[in-house]
């Protein structure tokens, strides 16, 4: 195991600005890029993951952001290392193993540029994430941590590197970002990646759930009982995603809603994330009760939505989510 950056300049624990933190995997995305003489599907590679693609939105927008994951020591690794740097996500914290490569999946794309995905990750690099590589004292009051539930998966050393970094961010009096992000055809057992998000709620002050994961998880595609149910483990506030229909914000006291723009996707991988990364850039540094206002949260929501629209109308995850400018 070796870290590509023997420097960690980068990286002050007594650090201002506020940082936000994105920890789990980085993959490499095979996305439909036309068809063979013969008929068959050829592929392009896109550098992607949930929680690189965060990590990398919101630097483009201008975040501080520092990534903690694993890759392989292969090539796929190394470009999403020098990829997600050049977007100006502070990759000091990636380290890479020979021990498995970096993950896979293969994206297949419906018509209306919907997907779905086939993983090569049997283990992948991003599992190997261990608790070594979480430095202790490493989070501020005026940072966040966001996570999913790919890094989950029981008995992978990546399960107890998210547990060290959200019970550090936890007692640092960070705050935690939750996508539970439902990717089925990783988990033998899907009843256990069902009571793992339910049980993970509880750390989480932002929640980020899509309207198409909601029975799965609550039992109900009712968002304002799967708000109710966040809110009652702790969190603070509530998203709710629904493709190109919008989104929606709940707090235990507030609610609003906004229909999603009018766009011509070509690929929605990624557009969860790029909402993520305008949200968290919006409540970075600041206490989580004073982005909770009417006029905040209406404004974030919004924004988020801007994102999101706008990285379905171009190919690939980071390199299709917007820049600050571009939601201007």
């Amino acid at each position: 195991m070796q870290n590509m950056n023997n420097s960690t300049d980068n990286i002050n624990t007594n650090k201002t600005p506020p940082t936000l933190y994105c920890i789990g995997e980085a993959l490499i995305d095979f996305i439909p890029e036309g068809m063979t003489h013969e008929g068959t599907q050829l592929f392009a590679p896109m550098p992607g993951g949930a929680a690189a693609n965060t990590a990398v939105a919101a630097a483009k927008l201008g975040t501080r952001t520092i990534f903690l994951g694993k890759v392989g020591d292969d090539g796929f690794g190394r470009m999403l290392i020098d990829v997600m740097g050049g977007y100006g996500v502070i990759t000091d914290l990636m380290s890479m193993t020979a021990s498995a490569c970096t993950t896979l999946a293969f994206v297949t794309l419906t018509p209306d540029g919907d997907r779905d995905f086939t993983f090569a990750r049997k283990p992948g690099a991003d599992m190997l994430l261990s608790e070594d590589d979480i430095p202790d004292g490493l989070f501020a009051s005026e940072d966040i941590l966001h996570f999913g539930s790919l890094g989950m998966v029981p008995d992978s050393p990546s399960k107890a590197a998210h547990i060290k970094a959200i019970l550090t961010a936890k007692a640092a009096g960070a705050a935690v970002s939750f996508d539970p992000n439902v990717r089925l055809p990783l988990w033998d057992d899907p009843e256990v990646l069902r009571l793992t998000i339910l049980e993970y709620f509880q750390y989480a002050d932002i929640v980020k759930v899509s309207t198409d994961e909601m029975p799965f998880i609550f039992g109900t595609n009712d968002e304002l009982k799967a708000a109710d149910h966040c809110f009652k483990s702790g969190c603070s506030v509530f998203f709710a995603t629904r493709g190109d229909k919008g989104g929606a914000v709940y707090t235990p006291s507030f609610t609003y809603e906004t229909d999603g723009l009018k766009v011509n996707a070509i690929d929605t991988t990624g557009a969860g994330d790029a909402f993520n990364g305008a949200v968290l850039s919006r409540f970075l540094g600041k206490p989580i009760s004073e982005c909770l206002s009417a006029d905040a949260l209406t404004e974030t929501l919004r924004l988020a939505c801007k994102a999101g629209s706008f990285t379905v109308t171009r190919k690939g995850a980071m390199a299709g989510s917007p820049a600050k400018n571009d939601l201007s």
